[in-house]
């Protein structure tokens, strides 16, 4: 792909191949991690990885440490990073490839609470939240009718995944202390608006991924995405009946992910009204190319009859998918991550000695990278 110029409605250009994507919790990031670590193997990339096989988090509360990762060998820098992580843009810029470009996804916030409330059943961290609320009614609109209240109760602030207040905004890097400085905020959502080349709105995803297609020089097959098999994009199940004075209470207790949603999702439509009138009939034919692929390989019989031929249009040129890609189409963070380390020649457990197990990564890659 290297070399490979991709012709399409916007002219002939070269392929970026360095990405790294802030994955932020409950906002359908793991559907673009899995697209991005398919990106990653199957172009023969350097993927960021774990020191700790499997674990999802790359460094933590105090930012990536040398001994959050795997080393590329050579003092190679990541050309795609896809895990959690607090974005910290001086540490990044220190381990990503020189040209690499930010990406992340953002989902609207009282919407990206519920989901967090349900997945990782927020009102255990609430002394007393259970008990306040009443037989039927969603834990989620007893925290909703007084957050400023509950806030200071929360238990959990060691815990990197669960979040209640500003979650998106967390993960990108602004510190609690400055949730409550409106003048923090808008500097911090400046320095995003620098540092991000795209910002994925999960309402719109997409057009946010067509966006992000024509931003890249990538093609259809790149941005193919399921939701087979991913717990993570859900909606809440509990009826929450949420009230407009609740809602003006969320909002302005939550300022930073609110107006950091805002910002993105009124830039995401800029955009596309720059890209001009054909931009939605390309969002509109990618995404019944999408549901072609997800049909076929959801299909067993379908996969058996042949390969899927994906036919030449303005936006694209003609490709095939086999049984192959469809075996690999829907696989989590995991099953990536196994290929990848494989590939790498890495032991899939820790070994006991740190420098000894610096030394063996580094070989392991500098030998597979030799070869590619």
């Amino acid at each position: 792909m290297n070399n490979n110029s991709i012709s399409n409605s916007q002219g002939t250009c070269q392929p970026h191949l360095n990405v790294a994507f802030m994955k932020i919790h409950k906002c359908g990031s793991s559907l673009i991690s899995q697209m991005l670590l398919r990106f990653g193997y199957e172009h023969n990339l350097i993927v960021a990885l774990p020191s700790r096989p499997g674990y999802s988090i790359i460094g933590g509360v105090g930012g990536i440490k040398d001994g959050d990762y795997v080393h590329p060998p050579g003092g190679k820098r990541w050309n795609i990073f896809v895990h959690h992580a607090f974005y910290n843009r001086t540490r990044f810029r220190q381990l990503m490839a020189p040209d690499t470009r930010y990406v992340a996804i953002l989902r609207e916030p009282l919407d990206r609470l519920k989901s967090a409330f349900q997945y990782f059943h927020l009102e255990k961290t609430f002394p007393g939240l259970k008990q306040k609320t009443r037989r039927r009614n969603a834990y989620v609109t007893t925290y909703l009718s007084r957050p400023s209240y509950w806030d200071p109760l929360y238990r959990d602030k060691t815990s990197f995944h669960a979040c209640a207040r500003n979650c998106m905004s967390r993960d990108l890097g602004l510190a609690e202390r400055h949730y409550d400085n409106r003048t923090a905020v808008q500097e911090f959502v400046r320095g995003i608006e620098n540092d991000f080349q795209t910002v994925l709105i999960l309402e719109h995803l997409p057009a946010s991924l067509v966006l992000l297609k024509r931003r890249m020089c990538w093609t259809f097959r790149d941005i193919l995405y399921t939701s087979a098999g991913n717990a993570r994009v859900q909606k809440y199940r509990r009826k929450a009946r949420i009230t407009d004075t609740m809602k003006r209470a969320f909002y302005q207790h939550n300022y930073a992910d609110a107006l950091l949603y805002n910002r993105f999702k009124e830039s995401l439509q800029k955009q596309i009204r720059q890209e001009g009138p054909d931009f939605q009939e390309e969002v509109n034919h990618f995404t019944r190319v999408n549901h072609d692929v997800d049909s076929y390989c959801r299909s067993a019989k379908r996969q058996q009859g042949g390969n899927l031929v994906v036919e030449k249009s303005r936006w694209n040129e003609a490709f095939s998918l086999n049984k192959l890609f469809c075996a690999r189409y829907a696989q989590v963070r995991r099953y990536w991550e196994k290929l990848l380390r494989s590939r790498y020649g890495l032991p899939r457990k820790k070994s006991s000695r740190k420098s000894r197990r610096k030394r063996r990564r580094s070989k392991a890659m500098s030998s597979y990278m030799s070869k590619t």
